[in-house]
């Protein structure tokens, strides 16, 4: 039997079990002693001149304990070993991960791109119940060859969410996102997005179950959900008139967006994604391109009604800039009323919102053509959006783009508004505090 292998020869395992065991004996036959009546003398007759029986009895009780406890110790100690040898902190992070992670709210993110892929990096940090529901109609770079090379869904989108999501401080997260700069065809790709295209052929072609595999290797905090699992094609039709076809030649064409569609229109959701939203706790729409990485989501065609009758309260993420070619000039409320024009009005419960930039990189995007996004109250109030959030979202990189730790605790605030009194965020503490706090209890 596979039970036995545990006491092959070399484990070290056989000794602390025999002294587990020792001190089960000891310490019941202590318990007879204390509580026995009829005990023959002889058990004892050369002690009783100096020792009442009960007090043997419990002596021997606590060395049986004693025994008892010093074998577990070792043997746990000893299996720790053997499965995380030298590395404490994987035991701490697992800690974390399924007593404090695993009891967070259920938030359900949808959008795609950069944008999206920054907010994961924040909120795996509050719940492993995470679900990130994902466009899948990126047709450039390394995602698009791929797609029309293997007849398969574009993984760019995917695999920037499941690297987001990934235990940071393993190396499989960084090979994952390591990008090939040499020359020849391999030239481009991502290592992630090949080990997706590859998992998908082992999988008979079934893209969401590849994208499980590896996301059980990279012990990912939730769950990446592609939008559909059919293929689509985004297209747009220009103010121009003119219709569009493919994500990258949208993002290319110097006319101004005036809507977007998909090709085929009728594409079926993932019924995970369905289920994910009507059981949430908060649903957050972005940050991320409107007409290319949000409204793409949005337009599949079993995912709107679900949006629109779950209880969970909605938020918005809005970008902090302008986007040459597909949103310029557009106002805060410009940006919500696409959302709305699907959703319905009063269908978003907050707006998040940046209210201060870096003046010495604002120079920079006026010179491509981005502005910040204007913050015009009213006509978000016309659109039925009363709460709006202002803070200080951006981070201090090269780059005006959301901080993932300030825009991820901007959305738990939120959470904690809507349900103050819940388990969940009673529950919300950083890794390191909850390390330090092991530590202290001598954890």
């Amino acid at each position: 039997m596979k039970q036995w292998r545990w006491f092959l020869p070399g484990l070290n395992i056989k000794r602390w079990v025999a002294i587990i065991i020792a001190g089960v004996l000891i310490f019941s036959l202590g318990m007879v002693f204390v509580i026995g009546k009829n005990i023959p003398r002889g058990f004892y007759f050369f002690i009783t001149s100096y020792v009442r029986q009960g007090v043997f009895g419990i002596s021997l009780s606590i060395i049986g304990i004693a025994l008892f406890i010093y074998g577990l110790r070792r043997l746990n100690k000893r299996i720790l070993k053997l499965f995380m040898p030298g590395d404490d902190s994987l035991l701490i992070d697992m800690l974390y991960r399924d007593m404090i992670l695993g009891k967070g709210l259920k938030i359900v993110v949808i959008g795609g791109g950069t944008g999206l892929h920054s907010l994961l990096r924040g909120l795996k940090k509050y719940s492993s119940n995470i679900s990130a529901i994902v466009t899948v109609s990126d047709d450039g770079g390394s995602s698009g060859r791929l797609r029309d090379e293997l007849n398969i869904l574009p993984p760019g989108d995917v695999r920037q969410c499941i690297a987001a999501l990934a235990d940071s401080e393993t190396a499989v997260a960084e090979l994952f996102s390591c990008r090939f700069e040499s020359t020849g065809s391999l030239k481009g790709h991502s290592v992630g997005n090949l080990l997706l295209a590859a998992m998908t052929e082992l999988k008979g072609g079934d893209f969401y179950q590849a994208v499980k595999e590896l996301s059980k290797v990279l012990a990912v905090r939730g769950r990446v959900l592609p939008s559909t699992l059919e293929r689509v094609t985004l297209c747009a039709e220009m103010k121009d008139g003119t219709i569009i076809r493919g994500e990258s030649s949208i993002t290319s064409s110097p006319a101004a967006v005036s809507r977007v569609f998909l090709s085929p229109a009728d594409g079926r959701a993932l019924p995970e994604a369905v289920e994910a939203i009507m059981d949430a706790d908060l649903v957050v729409i972005g940050p991320g391109s409107l007409f290319t990485s949000i409204i793409p989501n949005l337009l599949v065609k079993d995912l709107l009604q679900p949006l629109r009758r779950t209880p969970a309260p909605k938020v918005y993420v809005c970008n902090v800039m302008s986007q040459p070619g597909e949103t310029d000039g557009y106002s805060a409320s410009d940006h919500a009323a696409q959302i709305v024009k699907l959703l319905g009005k009063k269908s978003i419960d907050y707006i998040v919102l940046n209210n201060k930039y870096p003046s010495r990189l604002l120079a920079k995007y006026r010179a491509e053509g981005a502005e910040p996004v204007e913050v015009d109250r009213e006509n978000l109030e016309r659109l039925g959006i009363s709460r709006l959030v202002m803070e200080d979202l951006i981070s201090e990189e090269q780059l005006v783009r959301h901080d993932p730790d300030k825009l991820a605790a901007c959305i738990m605030k939120i959470a904690r508004e809507t349900s103050p009194d819940s388990v969940q965020n009673i529950l919300l503490y950083d890794v390191e505090k909850f390390r330090e706090r092991l530590m202290q209890i001598g954890i």
